[in-house]
């Protein structure tokens, strides 16, 4: 994977944040219940194993789509990395959860696309990605909202 001097070249990012009417750390809970995640009505099922940690394996099923794998980097005080594999790419997912005032949190999403054919992606990844992830984080948004998960 060709890299600059602070680590792969991207060739594609995008950063979207939400403000959610619940606490920081309960919406941290709650997205790392990946149960939680068939709010997005397109998502039939996510499983990882053993649990959300660094070097867990989690496999997310969209209606009409392939299973797409993925893999945890990093998960802990609120921030979460997701890393997905493409023949010759490499999709990160960044996620933090930041307190927004009193029983608030920012959260935002930012993704990046690297590697030696990550450019064959960019189309992809623009029509779909920065579509999609907009429309999601504003219905987990609603979600939180609408739950109140406890503190």
């Amino acid at each position: 994977m060709p890299s600059g001097p602070s680590g792969p070249t991207i060739a594609w990012s995008f950063e979207h944040s939400v403000e959610a009417a619940a606490s920081a750390e309960a919406a941290w809970r709650f997205w790392t219940d990946v149960s939680n995640w068939r709010f997005d009505r397109s998502v039939e099922s996510v499983t990882v194993e053993p649990a959300f940690e660094p070097g867990a394996r989690g496999v997310t099923r969209q209606r009409g789509a392939s299973p797409v794998a993925w893999s945890i980097r990093e998960a802990a005080d609120r921030h979460a990395v997701i890393e997905m594999e493409l023949p010759g790419a490499l999709v990160v997912f960044e996620w933090s959860f930041e307190p927004a005032g009193p029983d608030r949190a920012r959260i935002t999403q930012r993704v990046t696309l690297s590697g030696p054919q990550a450019r064959d992606y960019v189309d992809m990844a623009d029509a779909h990605l920065a579509k999609g992830i907009p429309e999601g984080m504003r219905t987990l948004a609603e979600v939180l909202g609408r739950a109140r998960p406890p503190e």
